[in-house]
Parts: C-alpha cells; structure tokens; sequence
C-alpha cells in the first residue's frame, strides 16, 4: 500500500510533463504562424510581367478554422496586349499552414491555370522577406520549381515577386507586384 501514493504522484507528474510537451507544440505552431499576422488583410495594387505589360490585383490573408491557417486569395485583371485582346484573369487561392513534424510554415496554392503549388518557407527568410520555396507543382514541367518571394518595403508596403526555374536553368522573373494594404 505504500507504493501507490508514489505512483499516483510519478503518474501526476508524467501527465502534466505530458500536457507541457503538447502545450508547447501547439505554442510554437502558433508562433510559426503568427509571425505571419503582418500579412492579414486585404491588399491591393499593381503587377508587371506574367507574360502581360501589367495588372490589377487584388488580395487577402486570412485567418481561419480558429487562427490555425491564413488563407490566401489572389485575383489580378491583366490589361489587353497583341496577343490577348481581351486581356487575362488570373486567380490563386491557397493556404497557409505550419507542419509540426517537419517544423516548417507551407503554402499550399491552387491556381486558375491548372497548377497546384506546394511551397515551403526557405530558411534564409527574415522579418523583412518570405522566401516560399517549391517542393511540388501538379502539372509542370518535370523538374521545374518556382518560388514566391515576398519583401515588406514598409508597414503597409509588400512587393512580391513570382520566378520559375526550368530545369538546367536559372531563375527567370516571371512577374512581380507592388502592393498596399487597404486601412479599415
């Protein structure tokens, strides 16, 4: 009978060790991801290149399902050249997550061209530049990558920059935008 107070208080302790550990995986998940907050809200601006002279666009970063992913929605209206008259829509949705095993913020977007992109955030990102890396794009080129870069150039200021690396090549720029957040 001695024996069962000790175990009861080594079980205490092991349970509350328990919900530390998982307390503080789900801490630093949010962590990861509300390092991110600086992009919620909606944004708009202008865009070069993508094939086009330039384009509207609008987007936004939201928090959803209980602040656990930023969803990501994008829509530019590309102005009429030559060789498209009318001129072009291009839309992106996607989302925003941190993956607890590998300890890493990914980007999952879907676009309107048919191509899924799965992004990892680079290790040489800062406060002041996302670095998102491909690690898969459905639909493209075997062996091709892009990657999505997004510099803060101030508060309320964001550029971002669009480049795509075929394989054997170097990065080309395939179009940037210059964006301001809407103040609410």
């Amino acid at each position: 009978m001695g024996g069962r107070p000790f175990i009861k208080t080594i079980m205490k302790k092991i349970v509350i060790v328990v919900a530390f550990i998982l307390c503080s995986v789900q801490m630093n998940a949010q962590l990861n991801l509300q390092s991110l907050d600086v992009l919620i809200g909606e944004w708009q601006g202008t865009g070069k290149g993508f094939g086009n002279n330039t384009s509207v666009i609008n987007s936004s970063f939201t928090w959803v399902m209980d602040n656990s992913y930023i969803e990501v929605q994008n829509e530019s209206f590309f102005k009429a050249t030559e060789k498209k008259p009318a001129g072009d829509h291009h839309i992106d949705k996607g989302y925003i997550s941190y993956d607890k095993i590998r300890k890493t913020v990914v980007f999952r977007q879907f676009n309107s061209e048919g191509y899924i992109n799965q992004y990892v955030l680079d290790s040489t990102s800062t406060k002041d530049r996302l670095v998102f890396k491909s690690e898969n794009i459905e639909n493209f080129m075997p062996g091709g990558s892009a990657e999505w870069i997004i510099d803060f150039t101030s508060k309320n200021k964001i550029t971002t920059t669009f480049n795509v690396i075929f394989p054997g090549k170097k990065a080309q720029c395939f179009g940037t935008n210059s964006l301001t957040k809407k103040i609410q």
